[in-house]
């Protein structure tokens, strides 16, 4: 006999202290987990993270009655479940797919950057590119702090696109170090010159987790730290 059932999540009330974190809904479903909950100003949303990374992004992209539920409930949801064996829905990677892109000025190509999974095309670029050995040095470093997903190409003789799997705060600011110290040094590589990067960072869901380029002055800024890795994130992440 089918049953139609209301879960309402009460446990989650009585088990979690109030607003201990403040869930941040975003209106694509995924979510962060704050400290607070978001002050507006201008358009803009700003709050802090539970890990204490501050982050800024569009008002208009948080639904504030869900996360104000959500919050109270602990995260959890009301869900009308018509049947057995409906899967409740998953939460998505904090950084997930929240920002909305916009198209980033390449100095190497006319036409506009292709996304993180389209493959350029073919003849795009022409005349000298970065070596296959800095290609190779950008992988290894990325695979030395976890992230083992990833694509590496050449668009010009100082600079190259790296898209990367980071579905996590630790992996995408692991990917922004490891980054900046290869520019620095050229990726080890003599005669090499790295000037820029294009650096794709996506969640294994395909959402974005991060979409920079990153030059040589914001590499130094970075390994000179003079400014942090989620300082350099709220400030230079594309919409």
């Amino acid at each position: 006999m089918r049953k139609s059932l209301i879960v309402l999540a009460a446990a989650l009330i009585l088990s979690t202290p109030a607003f201990a974190t403040y869930y941040v809904v975003m209106k694509d479903g995924s979510q962060y987990r704050a400290k607070a909950r978001p002050v507006v100003a201008d358009g803009a949303a700003t709050f802090q993270l539970e890990s204490g990374q501050y982050l800024k992004i569009d008002a208009n992209s948080i639904d504030f009655a869900k996360s104000d539920q959500s919050t109270k409930l602990g995260g959890g949801e009301v869900i009308g479940v018509e049947q057995p064996g409906n899967a409740p829905k998953q939460p998505q990677s904090m950084l997930g797919s929240s920002f909305r892109l916009r198209k980033m000025a390449n100095p190497n190509q006319a036409a506009t950057v292709p996304a993180a999974d389209t493959p350029a095309p073919t003849g795009a670029v022409t005349g000298p590119l970065l070596s296959s050995e800095v290609l190779g040095k950008f992988e290894r470093a990325y695979e030395n702090v976890g992230i083992f997903e990833h694509k590496l190409t050449a668009i010009g003789p100082h600079s190259l696109r790296a898209e990367v799997t980071a579905d996590n705060e630790e992996k995408v600011f692991n990917a922004i170090s490891a980054t900046s110290f290869l520019i620095m040094r050229n990726a080890g590589v003599p005669a090499a010159h790295v000037d820029m990067v294009e650096l794709f960072m996506k969640t294994t869901t395909g959402g974005s987790s991060g979409r920079f380029q990153m030059t040589r002055d914001d590499a130094q800024a970075l390994d000179l730290k003079q400014i942090t890795r989620e300082e350099y994130f709220v400030r230079k992440v594309l919409y």
